[in-house]
């Protein structure tokens, strides 16, 4: 069976903990205190000397960073609805909705989220922050323009990009964007998925 090594807080753990959810994959989760920094001490720092989770734990083989762990999964199991076509130009054009997802969207949401949670707003850095919000701006532009005619972002069909938004989508209120009727109307989507519910709502 499967372990996890996660923590409740990171938007990466529940990530994995979708996907396992979702595919019905048997695991079990190992939980890492990063409020007691257990992620920067010496049994964790053997198991990612990064000290970052996830981690997913396959017998004695070890993987961090969610989307690797997420393909490492797809690729290992023959799935008949696989989150990644045998097609090469439509996987390349999934790999760089995954990439922008990352670099535009996720790295940019999760400078102001730090910052509102965890920065007294005397020192926000408010240049950084605004610098982020507009890239998230246009970033909802681009994906307006695919949300007005399909449902999902690929495909037209639940898949690895709801999984690895899903986290940060949750609350998208923080950013203090517009948001537009047609990425609002996704977002609920993808928060009502029954493997999505059950991580978030936990």
């Amino acid at each position: 069976m499967y372990q996890l090594y996660s923590n409740s807080r990171s938007p990466y753990s529940k990530r994995v903990h979708i996907y396992l959810g979702y595919r019905n994959l048997p695991y079990e989760t190992v939980t890492v205190a990063l409020e007691k920094l257990e992620n920067r001490k010496r049994p964790f720092l053997q198991i990612n000397p990064y000290g970052k989770v996830p981690v997913l734990k396959d017998g004695d083989f070890l993987l961090a960073e969610s989307q690797a762990i997420i393909r490492y999964l797809e690729e290992k199991h023959s799935f008949e609805s696989p989150f990644f076509s045998k097609e090469i130009q439509s996987r390349a054009l999934l790999n760089q909705a995954i990439q922008r997802c990352e670099s535009e969207f996720c790295f940019p949401g999760s400078v102001i989220y730090f910052t509102k949670k965890f920065v007294p707003e005397e020192k926000w850095d408010q240049n950084r922050m605004k610098d982020s919000g507009k890239r998230i701006g246009r970033h909802f532009d681009i994906l307006e323009k695919i949300l007005e005619s399909n449902e999902y972002l690929h495909e037209n069909r639940f898949g690895i990009l709801e999984v690895l938004y899903a986290p940060f989508i949750q609350d998208i209120q923080m950013l203090e964007i517009k948001i537009p009727v047609s990425i609002e109307n996704w977002r609920k989507r993808v928060l009502s998925e029954p493997s999505v519910a059950r991580i978030l709502e936990t």
